[in-house]
């Protein structure tokens, strides 16, 4: 493991021993419900159908800012349960997901 792993792993572990499994679970909400504020604004900078006074950059921005605060969340998550192993999970959601855009594309309404 490079040190910077060990490190991060320290720092997370030291984030649940200090506020608890509780204080993750509301973090992560916090932070999921702030990632999908900055998508739904980078959405509206994309189709340019609802004006916004944020520039495309600064969207951008915020969208990366706020996936970083998510994806720090759900390490901290995974390690405070245990390390739950999601790969069967992802990849028949994934698979659903794909199923469905293929169905569109063969019969658009």
């Amino acid at each position: 493991m490079k040190a910077a792993d060990t490190e991060s792993t320290r720092g997370v572990l030291q984030v649940i021993e200090a506020i608890g499994l509780p204080a993750v679970l509301e973090q992560c909400a916090e932070e999921l419900a702030e990632l999908t504020q900055a998508s739904l604004k980078m959405a509206r900078k994309l189709r340019g159908e609802n004006p916004t006074p944020v520039t495309h950059a600064q969207a951008a921005a915020h969208l990366h800012e706020e996936l970083g605060d998510v994806r720090l969340c759900l390490k901290v998550l995974d390690v405070a349960m245990g390390g739950y192993n999601t790969t069967a999970v992802e990849a028949e959601k994934l698979r659903r997901w794909l199923e469905r855009i293929t169905q569109e594309q063969k019969n658009p309404e």
